[in-house]
């Protein structure tokens, strides 16, 4: 599968705005009715697909962390199979064709009606920031918290926008029907929509006196610390998504979620791959030859192991379930032991006379005490 953030044109982690404008501009661009290119029904379903993966907080999340969404991508764009059946076979929903409308006329959605279309709640905006854990963190999970610049809602007017005491006016613009009437010149005629007021952002009226202390807005930027729950096993590079914290939107719409990009330590001791541990373990000669019972470090503390006699340089021995915990889960990993048998360059006189002992005795040959070499040159 392409990736999803090239199919819309767009950079990782760009705002959920950007992702609805790119997929708005290229929906226009490419659906059938419009072009009639080859490749232009395939490459509508490609957009459709990225869209539809992206603008979902928890398959993008899925998404940025797993580079999929736990599917060959079936189902997406709501199905192609039964042709296209002009405008209206794309409804007025989210992502319809209405919507791409809008994007080339300012808003409306019924053609040529000219009725009032209020204009949809904005949520406030997502907020990106990161922190960086240990690894031993992100072995047991962790409380942090991190510091955050967002806007919050306006105390002096709680969220209203207007001064106390104020009122509310119809606007002049669109005598509080909330939206304007246009005729436009377009590639299929000339269409007449109902465009949102951008006076009073299809609300009909607009305060007599904004707020002094937010300028009508009802929020002000401010800086506040927010205590985020990492969770045990939690990857590297990780984008951790809290719904609700991100900025508080205008005039009391809600607000948007806190992005967080996990940034893990790495570990002197210990390498993960997936869910598993890995580790290096050198032994004696005469460890690996005869066995013996070693206490190793594992990322929950001491484990004793015993090293069977006979173990070859290279062996990997497992710990079942000694390795990260899965996320969200009671399962956790396995941690590896990577056997590396260590022979040393020199031996002692004693333990050369026991060796050479031990090789007559099992009529093994070996070099002679002055040296292979030594004898032919």
């Amino acid at each position: 599968m392409k990736d999803l953030y090239e199919v819309l044109g767009l950079e990782k982690g760009a705002p959920e705005m950007e992702i609805k404008r790119a997929y708005r501009k290229l929906a226009a661009k490419y659906h059938p009715d419009v072009n009639k290119d080859a490749d232009a029904t395939e490459k509508f379903k490609e957009i459709q697909q990225a869209y539809e993966v992206l603008s979902d907080p928890k398959k993008r999340t899925q998404y940025d962390q797993f580079g999929s969404v736990g599917g060959s991508g079936e189902g997406f764009g709501g199905g192609f199979g039964g042709g296209f059946e002009g405008f209206s076979g794309f409804g007025g929903g989210a992502g319809g064709f209405d919507d791409i409308f809008e994007s080339f006329f300012g808003g409306g959605g019924q053609f040529g009606g000219g009725s009032r279309r209020k204009s949809r709640p904005q949520r406030g905006e997502d907020i990106q920031t990161y922190v960086t854990i240990s690894f031993g963190e992100s072995v047991t999970g962790v409380k942090k918290e991190i510091e955050v610049e967002t806007f919050e809602t306006c105390e002096k007017c709680s969220g209203h926008g207007i001064e106390k005491g104020s009122a509310y006016r119809s606007c002049a613009t669109c005598h509080g029907t909330g939206g304007v009437t246009k005729r436009q010149r377009t590639p299929f005629g000339i269409i007449q929509t109902s465009a949102v007021c951008s006076d009073c952002n299809g609300e009909g009226q607009i305060p007599e006196k904004p707020c002094s202390a937010c300028g009508g807005s009802g929020r002000k930027r401010m800086k506040k610390n927010i205590t985020v729950n990492i969770p045990a096993g939690v990857f590297h590079e990780a984008l951790l998504r809290i719904s609700g914290k991100g900025a508080v939107g205008e005039n009391g719409t809600p607000a948007g979620d806190l992005l967080i990009r996990v940034h893990v330590g790495q570990s002197r001791e210990f390498t993960r791959e997936g869910d598993d541990i890995h580790t290096t373990l050198h032994l004696h000669y005469l460890q690996a030859i005869l066995g013996a019972e070693i206490s190793i470090k594992t990322v929950h503390g001491e484990e004793k192991i015993r090293i069977p006699g006979g173990t070859p340089n290279g062996k990997i021995l497992r710990l079942k379930n000694k390795g990260m915990p899965k996320v969200n889960s009671s399962s956790v990993g396995d941690h590896l032991i990577h056997i590396v048998v260590d022979i040393p360059e020199k031996l002692s006189s004693t333990e050369e006379k026991a060796l050479r002992k031990i090789a007559e005795d099992v009529k093994v040959p070996v070099q002679e005490e002055e040296g292979f070499f030594g004898k032919i040159f």
